[in-house]
């Protein structure tokens, strides 16, 4: 870029005005090398001084430009500023420059970097203004109005224009790409060559005689900044076939490995060469699978496979990671591939190779449906490739019958059976599960038939589930008050079925555990351990071992239900028996269900808690230790060229180049030149008059036949395009060192960037991403929750009376009561946390979890009192010992705030119990009314008048007093 000052004398000092230009690139370079120039020529400026500060003007275009870096006086007086004291225009009082059409070509074509003119006439050649200093909408509309090479300069004609156009708002191609590029903030720092580029590129995938979407073109832009300069011809190529890729990528060989274009994985998928290494060993496994839908197991030891680098996925991976467009091949294709592929080839590379090549055709990589096995011949016939059994193939998977590889049998080819079209069928539903509902007309000498014939393993899983369908997540108990799931039974059968037909669950079917899904073959013999089962209906008496979700979805009435129904019997209705409010079972942890599943029942811990995992040593943990490894791993590459190499190296060719024979400043100096040339480029006559137009087209010539300069400027990307032209081995062998990895980016991409070298790295963040997932659906428990929840564990331990009930040896855990309310008939459920028998006499307790961090210690009897009443916890400790036949309650209270866990152990007395056996038996009565009437009443039913209580009324008359 070009930076031309002016530096006026003042009018005492009495000295010449100044100019001095420079080529620099960036200003505040350029605003270096003038106070070093100046300093040379002893020029002080500002205040006080002979000469003002310099004033940056346009660049003026002439032919008599001083030289540069050099302070010129003459200049300004042959030259000075017109009106708006940037452009440069002839003094009228100076003897013009001898200039022809000639000059005026050689002129445009002489300033530097190639700067070419736009729109300029002959008569505006003096009105030339630089781009630089104008506005970035500008510029890039400069360089879009440009259909040959990028521009430096533009006349006022011109400027107008692009003024006109920046503000027609009526046309929407040219407004959406100034949006587009406001909304890319990286442009603002393009040179003008590479707007152009971007400019050309836009046009190419956008015609401007349709409309496009604003998104698209700034999605287009962003890609095209932080795509290589050698692949944006790709990138620019694909978008305008409509293949909206989003980055190119290469094979091992530098080719193109995907051409955008989409494969059977669908649309959204992201195709890597990770994910094709990950198929080619999914297919090289013997077992028959849905390719599309691929089993975890097989994708395990798929991903093992690949870790091991065991062949021959080894040698396959090595020849299909050098195919071009290998990554838009179709995954049927790749596995169709490895099918049909002869046995053993991978021990021949040659043939291997071959095989490949002949086979990846175009019709064969479009290939959607997988072949069925061929049949394998001996070892020589193995060894050898044969198209013409590859083309058998490809006609059998088309739906054309060939002889050897279709089944003859098939009742597709048997037309003339009548029963052929109703053989049963097994149908792949994915996942490894299969429908066999198609074989139900089978008889049984058919199938025993088929069992014996059968050669694949087929995943199979019966499961039993109940018509009822249970809503919530079961709790740890109700002790732990926690919410109770929904339920399909209040009242047996025979008593309510007409009162509320909708819990009558007469025709339930039984409930079963389901067991862990895992692949079983047909040949493995049954678990001999018996699959426990539970009762539809529980009849009235004591049952342990009932899991929470059977317990929560049997019949009868449990305390927590009593609870709603003091809140309203609609809300009762609505919950339980309507069920229009639904409740979620919610696996966000509840420290109440940790702490009781280590209090009470530690053994059950892994079942339904999935505990955060232990990040191994040596693991990546934080972007520190990636940018370490990156920094260490880069540190063993072999060094790339740096821009300052490359640009030695073009200085160098440069330097071998002969001198362009200059034009002169003058006649003489011109005649001179001319005489230097060649005797084939002296073309004036002895009679021709020997202008300096002339000699100077003649100069002009000779220079046109010399080679040109490369570039020493721009980018190091740039500048490699510069030495290709003179060395493209040196290019070539730059190419195939191995790319330093990034170490700028997100945490995400500098994981990726050391998975590319260290497939086997460990990263923290892969792991509890993995826990989160959750995929056994249990409740994660992070390890400072768990550490939270063991000190509990520990605190009640260690307390004496706490200790006592929690390890007694008659202690019994979680068992669940049925029973009959003797005054309504209405069923009931109970399950106290823990109970225990000492000489006969029967003690029940709950274990509850507190925040009582800020209650002061004369305050926690009344506070815990109070905890109890309002959350009902005397109603439930009722029916415990009245439904379980207990004889006393305590309620284990227990302080959950961190390192605070102190514990409180309190009875429930007699009058407390009978407070809540009334307070029970009374909403017993308004529940059954409400089965036997069907009315369901609000909280709130009259109205009423809102009255002062006894407070309020002393604040009134102590206001009126003071009224």
């Amino acid at each position: 870029m070009e930076f031309f000052y002016v530096v006026k004398a003042t009018q005492k000092s009495g000295k010449k005005d100044a100019v001095v230009w420079f080529t620099a690139k960036t200003e505040s370079r350029a605003n270096l090398q003038l106070d070093v120039a100046l300093e040379d020529a002893e020029i002080e400026t500002g205040r006080g001084k002979d000469y003002s500060k310099p004033i940056r003007t346009d660049f003026p275009v002439y032919d008599d430009l001083p030289e540069e870096a050099v302070v010129n006086f003459a200049w300004c007086e042959r030259y000075e500023l017109a009106e708006d004291l940037r452009t440069w225009k002839l003094k009228t009082a100076s003897a013009p420059v001898e200039t022809t059409e000639h000059d005026e070509e050689e002129t445009s074509s002489a300033d530097t970097d190639s700067e070419v003119v736009l729109a300029t006439s002959e008569n505006e050649t003096n009105t030339l203004n630089a781009l630089a200093p104008m506005s970035f909408r500008t510029q890039l509309l400069a360089q879009f109005a440009s259909d040959e090479t990028h521009v430096y300069h533009i006349n006022k004609e011109t400027q107008s224009a692009l003024m006109g156009m920046e503000m027609d708002t009526d046309n929407t191609y040219v407004q959406n790409l100034l949006l587009a590029a406001s909304n890319v903030p990286e442009l603002q720092k393009y040179d003008m060559n590479g707007l152009w580029k971007l400019t050309r590129a836009i046009k190419e995938v956008f015609p401007q005689d349709l409309r496009h979407e604003l998104g698209l073109i700034i999605r287009f832009m962003k890609l095209w900044l932080v795509t290589n300069h050698i692949d944006r011809g790709i990138l620019t190529r694909e978008w305008a076939a409509g293949n909206r890729i989003d980055e190119i990528q290469r094979t091992d060989a530098g080719t193109n490995a995907d051409s955008g274009y989409i494969t059977d994985r669908g649309a959204g998928a992201h195709h890597t060469f990770d994910t094709l290494d990950l198929e080619i060993a999914c297919a090289l496994l013997p077992m028959d699978f849905n390719h599309m839908e691929i089993p975890g197991s097989i994708l395990r030891r798929a991903k093992e496979i690949v870790a091991n680098k065991e062949e021959p996925w080894k040698s396959w991976s090595k020849i299909l990671r050098n195919q071009p467009g290998v990554l838009a091949v179709n995954r049927a294709a790749i596995f169709n591939l490895v099918r049909i592929a002869p046995e053993n080839v991978h021990l021949t590379p040659v043939a291997h190779l071959e095989f490949v090549n002949q086979t990846m055709t175009a019709e064969f990589n479009a290939a959607t449906e997988l072949m069925p096995f061929p049949t394998q011949g001996d070892e020589s016939e193995a060894k050898e490739f044969d198209s013409q059994q590859v083309d058998k193939i490809l006609s059998a998977s088309r739906g054309e019958y060939v002889e050897g590889i279709s089944d003859p049998d098939d009742p597709k080819w048997v037309t003339d059976d009548p029963a052929a079209t109703s053989q049963p069928q097994v149908s792949n539903l994915g996942g490894g599960m299969f429908s066999i509902d198609g074989l139900l007309a089978t008889t049984t000498n058919e199938v025993a038939k088929q069992e014996s014939e059968t050669t694949r393993d087929v995943q199979m899983e019966e499961i039993e589930r109940a018509e009822s369908e249970i809503n919530d997540t079961a709790s740890a108990g109700e002790g732990a008050d926690a919410a109770d799931p929904q339920t399909d039974t209040v009242a047996p059968c025979d008593i309510l079925a007409a009162a509320a037909p909708s819990l009558a669950n007469s025709t339930a079917p039984e409930v079963t555990t389901e067991a862990p899904e895992e692949t079983a073959s047909a040949s493995e013999e049954p678990s001999s351990e018996p699959v426990p089962e539970y009762p539809a209906y529980f009849e009235p008496g004591r049952y342990e071992g009932v899991p929470n979700d059977v317990y929560h979805a049997a019949n009868g009435i449990s305390s927590t239900q009593v609870k709603d129904a003091r809140v309203s019997l609609m809300y009762f209705n609505a919950r339980h028996v309507a069920k229009t409010i639904p409740r979620e079972g919610s696996k966000v942890l509840d420290m109440g269900n940790l702490v009781h599943a280590l209090a009470l029942q530690p053994e059950n811990l892994d079942e339904e808690f999935s505990v955060e995992p232990v990040i191994p040593e040596g693991a990546f943990t934080t972007a520190a230790t990636l940018r370490a490894f990156i920094d260490e791993y880069n540190a063993t590459l072999p060094a790339l060229l740096s821009a300052d190499d490359i640009k030695a190296l073009l200085e160098e060719h440069n330097a071998t180049l002969p001198a362009p024979v200059p034009m002169g400043g003058s006649l003489e100096e011109t005649a001179q030149s001319y005489m230097t040339l060649p005797a084939e480029f002296q073309r004036i006559g002895a009679d021709q008059k020997q202008t300096a137009a002339a000699m100077k087209a003649c100069i002009k010539e000779h220079n046109a036949t010399l080679p040109a300069p490369v570039k020493t400027t721009g980018s190091r990307e740039a500048l490699l395009e510069q030495l290709a032209t003179i060395n493209p081995d040196l290019v070539a062998q730059e190419a195939q060192k191995p790319v330093p990895l990034k170490v700028s980016g997100t945490k995400a991409d500098m994981i990726q960037a050391v998975k590319s070298v260290k497939p086997d790295a460990v990263f923290a963040d892969e792991l509890l991403d993995a826990w989160r997932e959750n995929p056994g659906d249990k409740i994660l428990v992070t390890r400072q929750q768990l550490a939270t929840a063991l000190a509990i564990q520990s605190a009640l331990l260690a307390h004496p009376t706490a200790g006592m009930l929690l390890t007694h040896p008659s202690r019994a855990v979680e068992v669940s009561y049925f029973g009959f309310d003797e005054e309504t008939g209405l069923e009931i459920r109970v399950r106290p946390d823990l109970e225990i028998d000492i000489d006969g006499v029967r003690v029940g307790a709950d274990l509850k979890t507190i925040s009582m961090w800020n209650v002061k210690q004369s305050g926690l009897r009344a506070r815990l009192h109070r905890e109890i009443i309002d959350r009902d916890y005397h109603l439930s400790a009722a029916m415990y010992c009245e439904t379980a036949a207990l004889d006393q309650f305590f309620w284990i209270f227990v302080n959950k705030d961190e390192n605070y866990h102190w514990i409180a152990i309190i009875e429930a007395s007699a009058d407390l119990l009978e407070l809540g056996m009334l307070e029970y038996r009374k909403m017993m009565r308004a529940i059954a009314t409400g089965f036997d009437t069907g009315e369901w009443p609000a909280p709130i039913i009259d109205d009423y008048t809102d009255e002062l209580n006894d407070f309020d009324l002393r604040r009134l008359e102590a206001l009126r007093t003071q009224a």
